[in-house]
């Protein structure tokens, strides 16, 4: 077996792809793990780290090149840390997400059935509708950008291709003020300096701008106000976050409103007013393609009503699109602020009638929404099979957070459906065992943007639970993140 070590310079062919979009190739016994090169390419490289018979290398050179392979324009590439694939045409980054996905099915939930085509995403570059930029300093000047991967050093960046225009004209704007009146960037590791992030969020011609800052305070704000305004005349909001406290938070705890102009979007058919904190999806079109996929399957029944739980609700904003269509809702979700957005939200579309604001952990509110619903489980049943008397469901009322008088509600001819949208770490073995405790026959619909998580939890509810489909969706062109919708029904 040949010795390799840090900094040799070998020449290699790459066979597969890795979990995080990057090639592997194999020499001798060692496996080699190679950024920025597609299938089917010979490409010089050099090592970078040896563990055992692992390699992590850096590409040098192509030497053949793949089919695959493809152009662009972005001079940050292999530098900022944003995309992984942008050398990859489009059919190859769509295959390579949906056979990395079949992969983890396998391995870590013993899957092997169908997996749908990954959907593509309508706009394969400017999709993204928000930023996070932190502030850093290059060659003694001010700069936003992205930290290079592993590190906390600044790429500087004047414009990004995953964004529109929107953006680049933002990042001008607070770079030439932060310059013009001599600002400093934060520094993370003397825990100095004021600038921290330039958080902003663009839907249909309206900008939210959010300025993280080490302080109270921002100096010139008078002068700031001015250039927006004149930049955006009564489309955009402004705030400040002071953020003193050292961790990579992005946000601090609360915002100051210093420009609060009216920002409300329509997204299919409910009115919703935007803030610094609201949760929403980075790629409206592939949301919409999701929730419509989803609010599809829930809604084919006409016969039946439907009852919905959102585990994860965020602002309520699916529950609410099916709520329009005549759903009852139930949304759970930890944040306080989400849910005081989502009673407003219900209230502004005029169908809070139809939803219940259950404000705490998933993990405790589910499997006692759960619970309420099992002690009915008899009618459900009797409902689907042979008619018979029938009982009642306690639940919660619909006028209030989930703590009021409880309201009986009679469940035959009712339909019940679960929806899960967790954060990345997916969802935890209470939620999980909730859902396999319950034999009342529904659906569940979980979307997950990890699919190492997603798989792991698949394999904790498919003893209980049959796969009806899984589909791949690319909500982030050009990089190695992937959304996923699978739909499940409860086994009998």
């Amino acid at each position: 077996m040949i010795k390799l070590k840090q900094d040799d310079i070998i020449e290699v062919t790459v066979v597969d792809y890795g979990m995080e979009g990057e090639g592997i190739a194999k020499l001798d016994e060692y496996t080699i793990f190679v950024p920025f090169v597609a299938v089917g390419e010979i490409a010089k490289v050099k090592v970078s780290f040896v563990k055992r018979n692992l390699i992590f290398a850096d590409m040098v050179e192509i030497i053949k090149p793949s089919e695959a392979r493809t152009s662009y324009e972005c001079n940050r590439f292999m530098k900022c840390g944003g995309c992984d694939l942008l050398h990859l045409n489009y059919d190859e980054q769509l295959n390579i997400k949906r056979l990395n996905l079949i992969k983890l099915l396998k391995k870590n939930a013993g899957y092997e059935g169908a997996v749908d085509d990954t959907i593509a995403s309508p706009k394969q570059f400017g999709y993204r509708n928000k930023i996070q930029l932190p502030f850093g300093t290059v060659n003694g000047k001010v700069a936003v950008g992205f930290f290079r991967k592993n590190t906390h050093n600044i790429v500087s960046i004047t414009k990004c291709y995953l964004h529109e225009d929107w953006a680049e004209k933002l990042i001008n704007v607070f770079v030439s003020f932060a310059n013009d009146f001599s600002l400093v960037s934060y520094d993370d590791v003397t825990n100095r300096g004021l600038l921290r992030h330039l958080v902003a969020r663009y839907i249909d011609g309206k900008i939210c701008i959010v300025l993280v800052l080490n302080g109270a305070k921002l100096p010139h704000i008078d002068n700031l106000k001015s250039i927006l305004k004149r930049e955006y005349g009564d489309n955009y909001s402004f705030y400040i976050s002071p953020h003193k406290e050292k961790n990579n938070v992005i946000l601090g705890n609360y915002v100051v409103p210093i420009v609060t102009n009216k920002f409300e979007i329509d997204i299919l058919g409910i009115r919703l007013e935007v803030n610094p904190f609201s949760f929403l999806q980075l790629n409206s079109e592939v949301r919409d393609l999701i929730y419509n996929k989803v609010i599809d399957a829930i809604c084919n029944n006409t016969e039946k009503e439907k009852i919905v739980i959102d585990a994860y609700a965020g602002v309520g904003l699916m529950g609410a699109v099916l709520a329009k269509n005549g759903a009852t809702i139930y949304n759970i979700e930890i944040v306080k602020e989400a849910i005081a957005d989502a009673k407003l939200l219900y209230k502004s579309n005029g169908i809070e009638d139809k939803a219940t604001q259950i404000c705490g952990d998933c993990a405790i509110e589910l499997p006692k929404l759960i619970g309420s619903i099992k002690k009915a489980e008899r009618v459900w049943h009797d409902a689907f099979s042979i008619k018979r008397a029938t009982t009642e469901i306690v639940t919660c009322d619909t006028q209030n957070d989930g703590n009021g008088s409880p309201n009986k509600q009679n469940l035959n001819n009712k339909s019940l459906s679960i929806i899960l949208d967790p954060p990345r770490k997916g969802c935890s073995d209470e939620v999980i065992n909730a859902l396999n405790t319950l034999s009342t026959p529904h659906n569940l619909y979980y979307i997950s943007c990890s699919p190492a998580t997603l798989t792991r939890d698949l394999a904790k509810l498919k003893e209980n639970y049959q796969i009806i489909s899984i589909t791949p969706f690319d909500m982030f062109p050009q990089t190695k993140h992937l959304e996923t919708l699978v739909c499940l029904n409860k086994k009998a």
